[in-house]
Formats: C-alpha cells, sequence, structure tokens
C-alpha cells in the first residue's frame, strides 16, 4: 500500500469512530452551545474516542490517549498509535478536534505551533491530524452537530496536506480557513511548505520588530518634549 492510500485509510478509520461517538448521542451533546464551547466538546470526543477503542478494539488502532484533564498547552486533544504490518507502519499518531460553531462561516481556528510540530518530527514521528466538526446551538442551548456540504458529520485532514493558503500567524499558529479544501503532498512537499511558511513568518516578524526600531527615536524624542511640558507645569505649579 502507497503512502497516500495508507494515510487515507487512517483518515477513514478515525473518522468512522468519531461519527459513531456522534450516532450514540444523537448528533447532540448536553453541552451549552456558546462560541466558545470547543474545548468542552474536545473533552467529551476525546473522551468518547478512548472509551469506543477500549470497548471496541481495533484492528490497527492501540494506546488510545485523550489530553490530561486541566492541561491547557497539551500538543494533542487525543493520540493513538496506528499499525498497518502491509505498509511496515507502527506509529504514534496525534490528534487535534476541531469544533467550529456554524454562524462563524469564516472560522480560522489556529491549528498548531511550527515548534510543536518541529519537536514531534524530530522525536521521531510526522502525523498530526486534524477532526474538523461544526455544530450549533439548539433551542434548549446544547450542542446539536451539523452535517457538511457533502453529507458527513466529521472531515478529517493531515496537517502535511493543508490548503496552500495556510500562514503562520505573529502568536505563532498555523492557521487556515475551515472551508479551504485539503490539498494532497507528500511527505518531504510538506517540509519544503512547512519550511517556506515558517520563514515568512518569520520574515514579517522581523518587517513589524525593525519598523517599530525605526520609529523608536522620534516616538521617545516626542515623549521626551511631553516630559519637558510636564516638568515645567510642575515646577511652575510650585
Amino acid at each position: 500500500m502507497n503512502e497516500q492510500l495508507l494515510e487515507n485509510l487512517i483518515k477513514q478509520d478515525i473518522e468512522s469512530i468519531f461519527t459513531q461517538i456522534l450516532i450514540k448521542h444523537n448528533y447532540i451533546f448536553p453541552i451549552s452551545a456558546k462560541s466558545r464551547s470547543g474545548a468542552e466538546i474536545s473533552d467529551y470526543l476525546e473522551d468518547g474516542f478512548v472509551e469506543y477503542i477500549t470497548k471496541n478494539p481495533h484492528e490497527r488502532i492501540y494506546n488510545p490517549k485523550g489530553a490530561p484533564k486541566g492541561a491547557t498547552k497539551n500538543p494533542y486533544d487525543f493520540c493513538f498509535n496506528y499499525k498497518h504490518p502491509e505498509s511496515g507502519f507502527d506509529d504514534l499518531i496525534w490528534g487535534d478536534i476541531k469544533a467550529t460553531k456554524f454562524s462563524y462561516a469564516d472560522s480560522n481556528p489556529d491549528l498548531g505551533t511550527p515548534e510543536k510540530i518541529i519537536k514531534f518530527i524530530m522525536d521521531g514521528h510526522f502525523y498530526l491530524l486534524f477532526v474538523f466538526l461544526e455544530y450549533e446551538a439548539t433551542e434548549d442551548n446544547q450542542t446539536k452537530f451539523l452535517a457538511f456540504e457533502d453529507g458527513r458529520y466529521v472531515h478529517c485532514q493531515f496537517l502535511k496536506d493543508i490548503h496552500h493558503s495556510v500562514r503562520i500567524n505573529p502568536k505563532p499558529q498555523f492557521q487556515v480557513n475551515i472551508h479551504e479544501p485539503e490539498e494532497y503532498r507528500t511527505r518531504d512537499e510538506f517540509l519544503k511548505l512547512f519550511y517556506t511558511k515558517y520563514k515568512e513568518s518569520i520574515d514579517r516578524n522581523i518587517a513589524k520588530q525593525e519598523a517599530k526600531k525605526a520609529d523608536l527615536d522620534s516616538r521617545f524624542d516626542s515623549m521626551l518634549q511631553r516630559l519637558k511640558t510636564y516638568n515645567d507645569k510642575i515646577n511652575h505649579d510650585h
């Protein structure tokens, strides 16, 4: 099995599991569907993922884990090992759940820091998988999941196949509109894209800092004039 077919199988397996979790709950979670309830939804789904694999052992997925509760800076929402003997593949995969409120059609969620990805790759791994879902509030303010335009409720996408319009923002975080389609590329091609996007981000930050630096003299000259006026006022009053 080639690289792309294996990746498609991983996505199909994870999509199937999360879809089963939604079906079990009739596509409704007892969570208040606030604009920022994504973290609560993620917690609910992480637990559901671990529970599902524990109760329904999978031939390719093992060792499922959710993010430690209360750890806001965890590098993944859930993780698992995936083995496919025919391909000689057996590795740790990180999962990141992105549940977006339907009213935010142009949502551009943060998708992880460059340094997190670099460390993951340097530790001997590669695959970060996003699980995209959309939801809205019910009349009794619960969370109801919605089907995407293709009728599916769950979209899985690897970071490596992210749309080329992705940018790395000043935080720095990968960022792209959730409705941009995925674009298949090889692992090597992703590394080239990653390098280009990270360099562009750093260059933008340098340009901003250089502009601030260039403006520093005039800003402090202005402050000095203000301070002289202030000192004169204080001295005059006394």
